[in-house]
């Protein structure tokens, strides 16, 4: 049975421990401030962004990794193992090209490497990762793995906060007329990405706005028979994130919560002060 090793992209919210843990191949996306460009995760960190984007002339921009990226990685893994089978995992096709062109690149290598288009982002594409990893390590074969990679797919709800639609607009993520209200009222916005797509929730104006939001969210949680595990991202507000992560703690004390700065590519799209609810459960 050939060795399984799993493949995904930098847009994925995992942890350092949690890539060497389970030896995860990470491919950087790439961000331009100012007409600089940077490889996510190693010429900038996700704070550094954070930084930067507030200060920054322009509204950041994003690109998915260049080809030849993807060809030296799976080249690499290849050639020192020449019987590994790769698994690769990315961000939603319809939000970025990455998943297409890690597709268009996996065929060149006749089987040998095999896409998987998550359907999901940030730690929802990570819920994946994670577990395709572990099923490699307990030598799971493809099938099995792919069989439990869409059954997380479908049971992942991915909810956000937003302070302004004025990237999501800008970026194209978000039509100008279902964001116009919100971006010139200074409108808070709860979404939800479903079916690939950004839909809104609700809108209202102030803190109490967003936190009724998360009072619905969270009551949804609690309804289900198990929740497997959350992640709650932000674009540089750790203060709100430790106050949702404290909040669920309570309410699911035999869940693993991870709390992280969500990527530069998300943060450019969502902008300063985004918060994040990411679980997965039945």
């Amino acid at each position: 049975m050939p060795i399984i090793k799993i493949v995904t992209d930098s847009s994925a919210a995992l942890t350092a421990e949690e890539i060497k843990k389970y030896d995860i191949e990470v491919i950087p996306l790439q961000v331009s401030i100012d007409d600089h460009n940077y490889l996510e995760g190693i010429e900038i960190s996700h704070e550094e962004f954070f930084k930067k984007m507030e200060t920054a002339k322009k509204l950041p921009t994003s690109s998915q990794p260049a080809v030849i990226n993807f060809y030296d990685a799976y080249e690499h893994i290849l050639e020192k193992s020449p019987n590994v089978q790769i698994i690769s995992i990315h961000l939603s096709e319809a939000l970025s090209g990455t998943g297409q062109t890690a597709a268009a690149v996996a065929k060149d290598f006749k089987g040998k490497v095999i896409f998987f288009d998550s359907h999901s982002i940030d730690r929802g594409l990570s819920f994946q990762v994670l577990a395709a990893a572990k099923m490699a390590q307990e030598g799971k074969n493809v099938n099995e793995i792919f069989q439990k990679l869409n059954q997380i797919a479908k049971q992942t709800r991915i909810f956000l906060s937003l302070e302004s639609l004025k990237n999501l607009i800008a970026g194209g993520r978000i039509s100008r007329a279902s964001g116009l209200v919100g971006s010139l009222l200074n409108i808070k916005v709860g979404l939800e990405f479903i079916d690939d797509s950004i839909k809104t929730v609700s809108k209202g104006r102030g803190e109490k706005s967003i936190n009724k939001f998360y009072d619905q969210v969270i009551l949804g949680m609690q309804k289900l028979t198990k929740v497997h595990a959350i992640g709650i991202s932000h674009v540089d507000d750790p203060d709100g994130a430790k106050a949702l992560a404290d909040r669920l703690r309570k309410l699911f004390p035999n869940t693993p919560i991870v709390t992280l700065g969500t990527s530069p590519i998300i943060a450019t799209h969502t902008g300063i002060g985004t918060l994040c609810i990411l679980y997965y459960g039945e």
